[in-house]
């Protein structure tokens, strides 16, 4: 996949007055994703309109609380940074979050879906045979489309699969799959088969999205010796 930590001193370029963006908090009350606008940006801040879910749900930040942005540039990848709430502004009945100018952003191309390599243990339900089998296994990758999985089970391509998929703070369950691929490789014959997400709302596909990014930035500040 290819992906690389990027600097951001154009980023008044590269991210226009009114550009939508995804919203990702990890702690509180409010912990979730939400979509903002961008409300204006200078040279030391980004201002944001009061995030909401597709629920309607609007997302109370505090000052000094951490989340992640992103959003799609017009050279068709996304980018995403971490930054802080600097200060909450009321313009009255209107509410203005004044965020910390990043230094650092992952850029992903779209087009490789933020695959993202891992070793994650998962859980899953087929059916074989008129039986509903219970599985586990290992994921190599992940997706908002998919995700490469390793398991003892004998799947077939266009084999339907139930997953459980714990994704941070995030337990995701009844993930609906399809078997696209089947590969087995290495001498012990280990079992890999690619699978493609059917029928994912988007609130599961956000929150998958998310934890991809989130991957991509601690790479990120890793490559970069930040913590």
């Amino acid at each position: 996949m290819r992906k690389e930590a990027i600097k951001l001193s154009n980023l008044d370029k590269m991210i226009p007055m009114g550009q939508k963006v995804m919203i990702n908090i990890d702690e509180g009350n409010f912990k979730g994703t939400y979509s903002s606008y961008i409300y204006d940006i200078d040279d030391k801040f980004i201002y944001i309109m009061m995030p909401t879910n597709e629920n309607g749900l609007k997302a109370v930040m505090r000052e000094g609380e951490k989340i992640s942005v992103s959003f799609v540039a017009k050279a068709g990848y996304r980018i995403g940074f971490v930054v802080y709430v600097a200060e909450v502004i009321l313009d009255g009945k209107t509410v203005i979050y004044k965020l910390s100018k990043p230094e650092m952003a992952v850029r992903i191309e779209l087009r490789e879906n933020f695959r993202v390599e891992l070793l994650m243990d998962v859980e899953f339900y087929h059916f074989k045979e008129g039986k509903i089998i219970k599985g586990t296994g290992t994921v190599i990758d992940i997706s908002a489309g998919g995700i490469k999985l390793s398991c003892d089970e004998d799947l077939e391509v266009r084999d339907k699969l139930f997953l459980k998929l714990q994704l941070g703070d995030y337990i995701l369950d009844n993930i609906e799959a399809e078997a696209v691929r089947k590969a087995i490789t290495g001498e012990e014959g280990i079992k890999h088969y690619g699978l493609k997400f059917v029928n994912i709302n988007k609130d599961k596909e956000d929150k998958i999205i998310k934890f991809c990014i989130g991957k991509q930035l601690e790479a990120a500040r890793k490559m970069k010796g930040i913590e």
